[in-house]
């Protein structure tokens, strides 16, 4: 048998120096081994999919792994039947345990998800004045903008990035807007913008469209059916896809943290090089800490001559520093 080589050399030299196989240099290798333990494993069936449910269960039974360790033990002499016997029954009592079921629940498959596209193309005639890089990109609000876009993507251009705000009408949905608008300016990027506050949508209105599926409801689903394809508007003209919350549908129950999870991943996967969340104010709710697990960094926006240092330090105690980006100080034009 030929001897492995590698960073830890030959696998046969011992760590005594008195051994006569040498000096050994790398980890300790163990001295026995464990001995193999048998599994129960139901097999899958073959027209079963992860929309059928969970897949199939593994069943490890603790008190087979401790007799097959008793046994090794009397195999190699350094244990008495009788005193193994007694182990294994003062074990039994100890741990007064059943089998261990482990049940997986079913995950998102590695395949990218589908992505439906309904084009929509903004009206000449009626541009909401929050899309500030669309009216006038010269400008020097513009230009603030796109040296946020910088500064963030200096932070290891962060994929998921929640946009909000300490309080309702600090500014987080017109930052939001932007910062997805800087992103993806000119094509040099493939950038999603997502809607999360249930309670008060407003992308809607900034894009003057009705989304055929609201991103509410699409969460729900795909809790359940995470392969199920994704239905967002594409704007061409700002090379910008938009998943939005359909003010007209009633919503019936606040943000699902699990379910933003999955979303999530499962957009991660889809090739987007960010993907910008514009999500409820932090105080007054935990919806915006349910996010940020999922997500990469967190930018708070503020609004000059409104929002106060009081409710920012409340807003930044209640999330945590971990992946808090900054704050983005808005002007009334």
């Amino acid at each position: 048998m030929s001897k492995r080589t590698g960073r830890y050399g030959d696998p046969t030299r011992s760590s005594n120096p008195g051994s006569p196989f040498g000096e050994h240099k790398g980890p300790p290798l163990p001295l026995l081994t464990q001995p193999m333990v048998a599994v129960e494993v139901r097999e899958p069936d073959p027209k079963q999919t992860l929309l059928d449910g969970p897949v199939p269960t593994i069943k490890l039974d603790p008190s087979a792994l401790i007799q097959a360790k008793l046994d090794a033990a009397v195999a190699h002499g350094k244990l008495d039947a009788a005193v193994a016997q007694g182990k294994l029954e003062a074990s039994a009592l100890v741990q007064g345990k059943p089998t261990v079921m482990i049940s997986p629940q079913a995950k998102p498959s590695g395949a990218p998800p589908q992505i439906d596209l309904t084009q929509h193309h903004l009206p000449d005639d009626r541009i909401d004045p929050r899309l500030a890089l669309l009216l006038d990109p010269d400008s020097d609000r513009s230009a603030s903008f796109r040296v946020l876009r910088h500064h963030l993507l200096e932070l290891g251009r962060p994929q998921v990035v929640i946009v909000s705000s300490p309080q309702i009408g600090d500014g987080k949905t017109t930052t939001a807007v932007n910062l997805a608008l800087a992103l993806a300016e000119c094509g040099r990027a493939k950038v999603l913008l997502v809607e999360t506050h249930v309670r008060r949508p407003q992308l809607t209105a900034v894009f003057q469209f009705v989304p055929p599926w609201c991103f509410a409801e699409q969460l729900a689903a795909h809790r359940h059916q995470p392969i199920m394809p994704w239905s967002l508007i594409d704007i061409p003209q700002l090379w910008l896809h938009v998943a939005a919350i359909n003010p007209r549908t009633q919503q019936t129950q606040l943000l699902d943290g699990p379910a933003f999870a999955i979303a999530m991943e499962r957009l991660r996967m889809a090739g987007y090089d960010h993907i910008v969340v514009d999500a409820p104010p932090v105080l007054g709710s935990a919806d915006v800490n349910l996010m940020t697990d999922a997500a990469d960094s967190v930018v708070l926006a503020l609004r000059a001559r409104r929002s106060n240092t009081r409710d920012l330090r409340r807003a930044i105690e209640q999330l945590g520093t971990d992946k808090f980006a900054g704050t983005v100080l808005l002007q009334d034009a």
